[in-house]
């Protein structure tokens, strides 16, 4: 069942997000007994993975309950409604992934989440593990979220890659370390470049990378395999219905 909450970011808090294209939470208020059982279940998946950086995907559809709790929890859906309103929707084909990023990693590549802002998405990166320079934490580009949205020149697709275009390349180097400790939460626009850093450290730094978007009033047909109400509700408010 969705939930229900009331926004708690300060009207500051929501004016960074929305100028800059993120904000860190440093304390996040998720409980820790959850973020326990998530990183178990994320760790479990990526053992059966390459050593390395490991991706583990479908994190929902592969534990639903656990999951719901999380993606769900008031110390998310809080934030998400200032930022996103009153009706929020958890997505299933984007992100919906743990991240583990063990040490030696070096999948360093400054991205986008999505090309372009075509129903918006909010990235919530949750940490369960401190995310310092030395482990790789989340990189991002300030304001690049007003960046131009440059197409798909290649001919094998991409077109969210900063390097791939030149119009970009003075953006390139004013990327920033976004420290985050365990239990952490980092928000983010769809569309600001960041990229994961590489861990120079001894240890991992384990994640869940999950995606967010208010929900589309002008679709009369949720696709509901693809996205899972968090709050509110899933509504439809076009003016195509006859008098």
């Amino acid at each position: 069942m969705p939930t229900t909450t009331s926004p708690v970011l300060t009207e500051q808090q929501a004016r960074h997000f929305r100028d800059l294209g993120y904000l860190r939470l440093p304390d996040a208020g998720l409980p820790q007994r959850l973020l326990d059982d998530v990183a178990e279940a994320v760790r479990a998946r990526a053992a059966r993975l390459p050593a390395g950086r490991a991706k583990v995907y479908r994190l929902y559809q592969h534990d639903r309950a656990l999951m719901h709790r999380l993606v769900a929890h008031p110390a998310l859906t809080g934030p998400l409604t200032a930022l996103l309103g009153p009706n929020v929707v958890y997505v299933l084909n984007r992100h919906n992934q743990g991240s583990l990023n063990a040490p030696g990693a070096q999948e360093v590549r400054l991205h986008r989440d999505i090309l372009q802002p075509t129903r918006g998405l909010l990235t919530a990166v949750v940490y369960f593990e401190d995310a310092t320079v030395e482990t790789g934490c989340t990189w991002i580009v300030p304001g690049s979220h007003c960046a131009p949205y440059v197409g798909v020149p290649q001919p094998d697709g991409g077109g969210t890659w900063m390097d791939e275009h030149p119009e970009l390349a003075d953006l390139a180097d004013q990327a920033v370390p976004v420290p985050v400790p365990a239990g952490g939460v980092l928000l983010f626009d769809g569309t600001l470049f960041h990229t994961v850093g590489a861990n120079t450290g001894g240890t991992t730094r384990t994640s869940a990378v999950l995606g967010y978007r208010s929900a589309d009033e002008l679709d009369a047909h949720p696709d509901l395999d693809r996205q899972v109400v968090v709050v509110g509700a899933q509504l439809y408010r076009g003016n195509d219905r006859p008098n």
